[in-house]
C-alpha cells in the first residue's frame, strides 16, 4: 500500500469518523447551569452588613421563550440550549442571589429591600466552524428593589454581552460564558447603588 492510499484511507476514515459524531450531537437540548462567578473587585456598598435583602424569580419577557438559543454543528443540525426547568428568571434570580451573597450581602430574615425584576434578552448561541466554535451570549434584565422601610423603588435596565472562541466545545464553555455576562451585569447595578439608612438608592 502505498503512502498515498494510505493517506486517502486515513482521510476517509477521519471524514466518516466525524460525520458520525457529528449525528450523534446535532440534535436534542442541552441544559445549562448557570452560576454566578466571584467578584472581581470589593464589596462596592459599604456597611451592607445591617441590610437584609430577598430575590424573588424574574419575570420571562423575553420575546422568544423556547429557550436561550441554538448551537449550530459544523456537519449540519444543531442543539437546543436551556436551562433546568426552562425558567430563566428563576434562574437570574438564583445567580444575583449568589452574586450579592459573595458581595457580602445578607439574605437570611426579614428583608430590608426585595430585588424583582423582568428578563428581557437571556440568549446563548454558537456557531461551530472547521477548527473552532465561536460562544456568543447576551443579557438583558431589568431589576428593581423595593425598600420596606419607606415603600421606595429604584429600577435599573442592565445588558451584558460576551463573545468567545474555543477549539473543542463544551457545554461547560456556554454556561460558564453565561455566568460570566450575568454576573457582571449584575455588578454594574451594584456599582450605580448606595446604602442610605437602610435604603437603597441608584447614585
Amino acid at each position: 500500500m502505498t503512502g498515498r492510499t494510505q493517506l486517502h484511507g486515513f482521510l476517509a476514515v477521519l471524514g466518516i469518523g466525524l460525520m458520525i459524531l457529528a449525528g450523534c450531537v446535532t440534535k436534542g437540548t442541552v441544559n445549562l447551569d448557570v452560576q454566578a462567578v466571584p467578584p472581581i473587585g470589593g464589596m462596592a456598598i459599604k456597611k451592607v452588613d445591617g441590610l437584609t435583602i430577598t430575590v424573588t424569580a424574574f419575570e420571562d419577557a423575553r420575546q422568544e421563550k423556547s429557550g436561550l438559543g441554538v448551537r449550530h454543528h459544523l456537519w449540519g443540525g444543531e442543539t437546543t440550549f436551556n436551562v433546568p426547568g426552562g425558567k430563566p428568571g428563576d434562574v437570574v434570580a438564583k445567580v444575583m442571589t449568589d452574586y450579592l451573597t459573595r458581595k457580602g450581602w445578607r439574605v437570611n430574615g426579614s428583608p430590608d429591600v426585595t430585588f424583582s425584576g423582568k428578563v428581557l434578552d437571556f440568549s446563548v448561541n454558537a456557531e461551530s466552524k472547521l477548527g473552532s466554535t465561536e460562544i456568543t451570549v447576551k443579557t438583558k434584565v431589568i431589576v428593581q428593589a423595593l425598600n420596606k422601610a419607606d415603600g421606595s423603588l429604584i429600577r435599573m435596565t442592565i445588558n451584558g454581552d460576551g463573545r468567545q472562541r474555543v477549539f473543542w466545545f463544551e457545554p461547560e464553555d456556554a454556561q460558564e460564558l453565561a455566568g460570566e455576562v450575568l454576573s457582571n451585569s449584575l455588578e454594574k447595578f451594584v456599582l450605580n447603588t448606595k446604602l442610605e439608612k437602610n435604603l437603597l438608592r441608584l447614585k
